[in-house]
């Protein structure tokens, strides 16, 4: 692929232009940008519909919406260990776990996830 040059310096002086700590409120899908990744499912057995939503270590994410309180299964990339919350911002109960996840949730969790925090062991 070719670009022009001022194409090219145009994206270069954009990029330039984001803070360099900004970090998403809400969950990211974006790959490249987050140290690791949680993976849910609104049904159990990681079926239904599904996402892979990165995350920054440490950093409290909100599930973006249509996971909002309807996950079933969840788990992180292997090596984190992670906390769902069941209110937004990680605050109400919690439910700790590692990889490889679980299939299926208990009563109280299951479908009440709002929001999540991973960390390295």
């Amino acid at each position: 692929m070719h670009f022009q040059k001022s194409t090219l310096g145009f994206f270069i002086a954009a990029l330039a232009a984001l803070p360099s700590g900004a970090r998403p409120t809400e969950a990211s899908t974006d790959s490249a940008l987050v140290d690791g990744h949680l993976f849910v499912c609104t049904d159990a057995n990681f079926a239904g519909a599904c996402t892979n939503l990165g995350f920054f270590r440490g950093s409290c994410s909100n599930m973006p919406s249509g996971f909002q309180d309807n996950i079933s299964s969840w788990g992180p990339d292997a090596g984190w260990v992670c906390i769902t919350y069941t209110n937004n911002n990680c605050q109400g109960l919690t439910y700790t776990g590692s990889s490889p996840g679980f299939g299926s949730l208990p009563p109280g969790i299951n479908d009440a996830i709002s929001s999540f925090q991973c960390l390295s062991p």
